[in-house]
């Protein structure tokens, strides 16, 4: 919104701008009228340059906050990505393990408290908003899966689904990763979900 409201601004600016120049080139009266008229058409200018001057800056001091956040959102975002991956195969082991579906608690547990520590940093960008959207319905899955297991392993059905939902994950989370600079990438390969 405040992105919005800030290009906003600057196109008004801009056309109020081209259009008093192309009165005052075309239009006699109107250059007349500020010929007469000169202190108001020095502060009317000093106005308009100075907002156009504060738009620039501002526009340009707001994407170097984007590109400076770019990468630590990306981490944040493939950190909570990791912990949807275990609190996965944490869902899928149960019936395996002992005492079966406490694992999967516990990682759906943390999952929640990730989520809920990275979700502010995360929703102002577009790219990790859509996982976090993505992690929650998929931890709503899982806990939903769970839930509806008495005792015994998940049925096929049930594990073809959260799979699905594995898939759509790592689309999602794709554009984060390829934020990761290519020499700190290596730092990553030996991730188990990069």
């Amino acid at each position: 919104m405040n992105d919005l409201v800030r290009r906003l601004s600057a196109a008004v600016v801009a056309v109020t701008l081209v259009a008093l120049v192309a009165c005052d080139l075309w239009v006699g009266s109107v250059r007349a009228w500020w010929d007469r008229h000169s202190l108001t058409g020095s502060v009317v200018s000093s106005l308009l340059v100075l907002a156009v001057t504060a738009l620039i800056v501002d526009e340009v001091l707001a994407r170097r906050q984007r590109k400076e956040r770019a990468s630590s959102v990306a981490v944040q975002g493939l950190i909570v990505y990791g912990q949807a991956r275990r609190a996965y195969a944490a869902v899928i082991a149960t019936g395996t393990a002992e005492p079966p579906q406490v694992g999967a608690r516990e990682e759906l547990r943390t999952l929640a408290t990730m989520m809920l520590t990275a979700s502010p940093s995360l929703f102002d960008d577009a790219a990790a908003r859509r996982l976090l959207e993505q992690v929650e319905r998929f931890s709503v899955s899982m806990i939903r899966e769970l839930s509806a297991l008495a005792k015994g392993e998940l049925s096929r059905a049930a594990r073809e689904r959260l799979e699905d939902q594995v898939s759509q994950l790592q689309v999602t989370v794709e554009p984060l990763l390829a934020r990761i600079p290519t020499e700190d990438r290596s730092a990553l390969e030996g991730w188990p979900y990069a």
